[in-house]
């Protein structure tokens, strides 16, 4: 006979209302299922990471993952559902080229003006924000298992491998352009 749990956990209540198992749900949110039982029993906090990716996964509100909502709410405010979880979820699984566009095309923007504001005042934050934006590309590689569709995908674009793709600017020493002296006229207003 299953003990009653200690803490009332929304992941718990969130995956009955979907009818996954702590598995099932575990490996579809990219975790494993003890992260989640140590989740769902209060002896693990949940990381902002995990809870956007059970909201990527589901289309829960948020706030019912932090307490804020007593009960279960989707992104649009209504009671959660099974029905609306399967709607979510034949709506939203398609992933073919189309989607891949879609997605280029959402992300190439916020990512330019990010690295045009961060050039703005001085070469080093260009490169910080360039570090972690590669950071983050790498951790989504690792962390989704894509190791091997990367370096298939790249093997027939015919580009070098992902390491060399993404280069830490701590290893560009050489690649870029030399940089601008200060006129001395610009030393002398300092001084």
């Amino acid at each position: 006979m299953p003990r009653t749990p200690k803490v009332k956990s929304p992941i718990r209540d969130l995956r009955a209302i979907i009818g996954k198992t702590q598995r099932e749900f575990a490996f579809s949110i990219g975790i494993s299922p003890i992260a989640l039982t140590r989740i769902e029993n209060g002896t693990l906090a949940l990381s902002r990471r995990v809870a956007r990716r059970i909201v990527c996964e589901t289309a829960i509100d948020p706030r019912c993952l932090n307490g804020k909502l007593r009960t279960l709410r989707n992104r649009r405010g209504d009671v959660y559902t099974k029905e609306f979880y399967k709607a979510f979820k034949d709506t939203y699984s398609w992933q073919d080229e189309a989607a891949v566009k879609v997605a280029i095309e959402r992300l190439s923007l916020p990512m330019e003006t990010l690295l045009r504001a961060s050039a703005v005042g001085s070469k080093k934050r260009l490169w910080s924000v360039f570090d972690e934006i590669a950071d983050a590309l790498d951790r989504c590689r690792i962390d989704f298992n894509l190791q091997r569709p990367i370096a298939e995908i790249l093997a027939k674009q015919r580009h070098p491998k992902w390491e060399y793709l993404i280069i830490p600017s701590s290893q560009w020493e050489g690649l870029t352009a030399p940089r601008k002296r200060r006129s001395s006229s610009r030393r002398l207003k300092k001084a």
